[in-house]
């Protein structure tokens, strides 16, 4: 199998929920978000599920303590498999930081820029085009992403080099720069609205075509897998995302 980066967006806020743009405000996650991370963990790690923890080489996570919570909630049933795998906290996969417009909502900001005369002739503002006042452009936030992917590569291809059957790397963090992580690993544009869509909690794949370093690839889904002897039974646990484990 490819090796693989799986990431996971911390569990839900007050404020993820209401809409405001939060980044380095250190909110905790709301008791509605400990229950859907805890669930999502029970579901997906475990031998044969997405996330097998010995399969797991490395993990990064935010420096905020919501994506640190998330982590240690995704994998609560397996504490003694997450203290054995390298973690890293890295300001690299940190939000955006949004200046003078954290803790404020879009349509808040929109108003509050034209009101100023910032945006004119009806261009309505778009963090990936405008980025943030007193926070960061698109380009700075593409440099650090950039800089933990050619960490995270050099990983994955010491395990292609040395032919191992499974790597996976995970990345704990946040709506916005996940999606600009999602972006860069395929050497998108982040210029551009992605459309892309990263709720609360919500977890991802990236990887490679044909087992090719020079190929990152989005994974959009992978079959359902059922081991052999379950098949026999007519049931069986299943694992999503090329779970073949």
């Amino acid at each position: 199998m490819a090796p693989r980066l799986i990431f996971v967006r911390h569990g839900e806020t007050e404020w993820s929920k209401s809409g405001q743009h939060t980044s380095v405000t250190d909110l905790p996650l709301t008791e509605n978000g400990v229950k859907r991370v805890r669930a999502t963990g029970k579901a997906l790690v475990g031998c044969n599920r997405l996330v097998n923890p010995a399969f797991v080489e490395h993990i990064f996570v935010s420096p905020r303590s919501r994506a640190q919570q998330t982590l240690k909630l995704f994998f609560e049933d397996e504490p003694e498999a997450l203290s054995k795998i390298p973690t890293t906290v890295t300001e690299d996969i940190r939000e955006w930081d949004y200046g003078k417009y954290e803790g404020k909502k879009s349509a808040d900001i929109r108003a509050d820029r034209t009101a100023r005369g910032v945006d004119k002739d009806g261009h309505k503002w778009n963090i990936w085009s405008d980025g943030c006042e007193d926070g960061e452009s698109p380009e700075e936030v593409e440099k650090r992403v950039d800089e933990l992917i050619k960490e995270i590569r050099v990983i994955h291809k010491k395990a292609l080099d040395e032919k191992k059957a499974h790597c996976d790397v995970m990345v704990f963090a946040h709506g916005h720069i996940l999606r600009v992580f999602a972006l860069r690993w395929i050497n998108g544009d982040i210029t551009i609205n992605p459309a892309l869509i990263l709720e609360a909690g919500g977890v991802g794949v990236l990887s490679y075509e044909h087992d090719n370093i020079e190929e990152p690839a989005i994974y959009l889904g992978g079959a359902f897998f059922v081991p052999e002897e379950d098949v026999e039974k007519n049931s069986g646990v299943i694992a999503l995302a090329g779970g073949e484990q």
